[in-house]
């Protein structure tokens, strides 16, 4: 409270819930028409007000309690009608400023909360959409090696997989070694073998010389790419008659025929 505004925090208050009444509440309520820093407080109470109210669990009242209630309401309008003077038309929006903006102070708050809500529960919703994609991703990965060990198995298990050694080369050291299962009639090829790195921007890739025609591409691979074993498996036609195996060194994903060094080969059976 200060010189310039009389009327304290908790007065306002009271004033809101209508604790306050006679000539005091006539008095702040002139102070309140003319300050319109009061005006803005007097707006922001009454607003707090509404809100417990809001808050407060709903309660039925005794039809007795509405009945007075209406026969004052009633009788105080009869009053104000048959005492109030005659006065412009435009008086009657002059008065008092914090009816028409009390409102605004309860829904501009609950609007914002409102809206930060409902981003939050957007981003969450995004969040776990992003989530459930990954994790559906993650099973098709799971179910596609699962599948491919299946077949691996079965392909390594059938009497009829066949078993090619791959020689090295003078391209690499006398180390070096290569290995060639596969399946005609299930179209399987395994290769596992041990490679030194290739060269900058180059990788090694494997290829099947049929009996007649150009050679089929295994697949392209790194020697560090198959860690678990050093085991890669590839499709190839199934029914397809093999004479030989081959490793060649090509540029970084595969070449559609032979360009490089060849560095393994191996005669099919």
């Amino acid at each position: 409270m200060s010189a310039q505004h009389p009327i304290r925090e908790e007065d306002l208050e009271l004033l809101a819930l209508g604790a306050v009444a006679g000539e005091e509440c006539e008095s702040m309520r002139v102070h309140l028409a003319a300050c319109a820093d009061c005006s803005r407080r007097f707006a922001e109470a009454r607003g707090r007000v509404a809100l417990f109210a809001f808050a407060a669990p709903p309660q039925n009242p005794p039809a007795s309690a509405r009945r007075r209630l209406l026969q004052k309401i009633r009788a105080e309008e009869l009053a104000s009608e048959t005492s109030a003077p005659a006065t412009p038309a435009r008086s009657q929006y002059a008065p008092f400023h914090p009816q028409a903006r009390w409102w605004k102070t309860i829904w501009l708050p609950a609007t914002v909360a409102l809206a930060i809500l409902t981003l939050l529960l957007w981003t969450s919703d995004r969040r776990i959409d992003n989530q459930l994609r990954q994790l559906q991703q993650q099973v098709r990965v799971y179910q596609a090696q699962a599948h491919r060990m299946q077949e691996l198995a079965a392909m390594l298990a059938a009497q009829d997989t066949k078993t090619v050694a791959l020689a090295p080369t003078p391209r690499v050291p006398n180390a070096a070694w290569g290995r060639v299962k596969y399946n005609s009639r299930m179209g399987i090829i395994c290769y596992t073998g041990d490679l030194p790195a290739p060269p900058p921007d180059k990788e090694y890739q494997m290829w099947i010389v049929p009996m007649a025609g150009s050679p089929i591409s295994g697949g392209a691979f790194m020697p560090a790419s198959f860690d678990q074993g050093r085991m890669c498996m590839a499709k190839m036609p199934a029914g397809l008659a093999c004479k030989s195996f081959a490793v060649t060194i090509e540029p970084m994903g595969g070449m559609p025929h032979p360009t490089g060094p060849m560095v393994l080969s191996g005669s099919g059976l």
